[in-house]
This record gives C-alpha cells, sequence and structure tokens, in this order.
C-alpha cells in the first residue's frame, strides 16, 4: 500500500465523536440530537458497547482479576473493530462511552495505576472528539429517579467516585471539551455543535 492509498484511506474513514460523563448526565440525550443533526446529510452509526464488566466485579479474587483481564480485552477488540473495520462505512460513528468513560469507572471501583491501563491501550486510538457532559451528582440523581430503570451502581457513593475519575483521567486523552450539561438541552447542544463544525470543514 503506498503513500498516496494510505492517505486516502485515512480521509476516508469516519470521524469518532464520543459521548461520556456519569450517569444521568444528560450524554445520551446529546448523542440522540447529534445523531440527528448529522444524518440530515452524513452516514450515521451510533455504536454503544452492550457489556457492564464492572457492576459483576465480586469479593472473589482470582474472579475479579479474570473479570478485569476479560474486560479490558473485550472493549480494546470492540473498539479497535470500530476504527479499522466500521469507520470506513460511515461517515460519523457516535460512541455511547469510550476509554474514557471506562477508566473513570474504573477509579471509581479503586482499580489501581489507571496511567499504566491507559499505557496498554495504545491499540486504540484517542476519538476525533471527546464530549465529557459535567453535571453536579444531585442533578444527575435527580434525572436519574425518574427512569423507570436504575441500576444498582447509580448511587451518590459511586457517582462521585466516578466524576473523580473523569477529573483524574481526563488528562489522559486528546481532545476532550467539557460541557456543563446543567443548561438547558439546546444550549448544551448549541455548543456541542459548535465544536463538531471543526470536524465538518
Amino acid at each position: 500500500m503506498n503513500c498516496d492509498t494510505m492517505l486516502f484511506m485515512e480521509q476516508d474513514k469516519a470521524k469518532i465523536i464520543a459521548f461520556c460523563g456519569i450517569d444521568g448526565s444528560g450524554k445520551s440525550t446529546q448523542l440522540k440530537l447529534t445523531k440527528d443533526y448529522l444524518s440530515k446529510d452524513a452516514k450515521v452509526m451510533v455504536a454503544k458497547l452492550e457489556y457492564s464488566p464492572l457492576n459483576k466485579m465480586g469479593d472473589n479474587k482470582f474472579f475479579d482479576l479474570a473479570l478485569k483481564g476479560y474486560s479490558g480485552l473485550k472493549i480494546i477488540s470492540y473498539y479497535y473493530n470500530l476504527q479499522h473495520k466500521d469507520a470506513f462505512e460511515y461517515d460519523y460513528i457516535l460512541c455511547d462511552r469510550h476509554l474514557l468513560c471506562y477508566l473513570s469507572y474504573a477509579y471509581a471501583y479503586n482499580i489501581p495505576h489507571l496511567n499504566i491501563v491507559r499505557d496498554l491501550l495504545f491499540m486504540v486510538d484517542d476519538p476525533d472528539m471527546t464530549f465529557y457532559f459535567d453535571v453536579p451528582v444531585e442533578v444527575a440523581l435527580d434525572r436519574i429517579s425518574k427512569r423507570s430503570f436504575r441500576d444498582r451502581n447509580e448511587n451518590i457513593e459511586t457517582l462521585t467516585k466516578a466524576k473523580e475519575g473523569y477529573e483524574y483521567t481526563m488528562g489522559l486523552f486528546d481532545n476532550v471539551y467539557r460541557i456543563d450539561n446543567t443548561l438547558s438541552e439546546e444550549e448544551s447542544f448549541e455548543l456541542v455543535k459548535d465544536k463538531i463544525r471543526c470536524l465538518r470543514k
């Protein structure tokens, strides 16, 4: 494969945009608004890894270690396939969570040496753009309380630790944009659109 072909393929790849934040932050709403906005004139894929390994961790240390290892491989292979396969079939891939999210929740579950873990994820490129939707834990919990289903880990302790995790792990990634999602949906989405326009130029 020559350089011209590689350059063409790189230009032809989808832009990958990740939506991150603690549960109840409003990221899924903003992702849907973004999908509707981009789908008017582009081919858009929504990607979500339907696998929540951290919720299954227990007190068995051997099982715990094995699950962490399996979780890492599962997550890496999913996002690797996105950027090396699906990215050539779409204009945009919108990720409901990405590596930043998993590392932030790993922090919440006291998994050590996150900077080393981050280095081990070299097979997966950072998204072209990552949005971190920032809200106080109390606001997130109020939104969660209105849902018909609530995960056992959607509590003040876990969300507080996850929020701390985001503050810690954001510095390990490129192109992360913080959005104050205590604003109205429309106001937040205007901020999202302003950033996305940079990718469309």
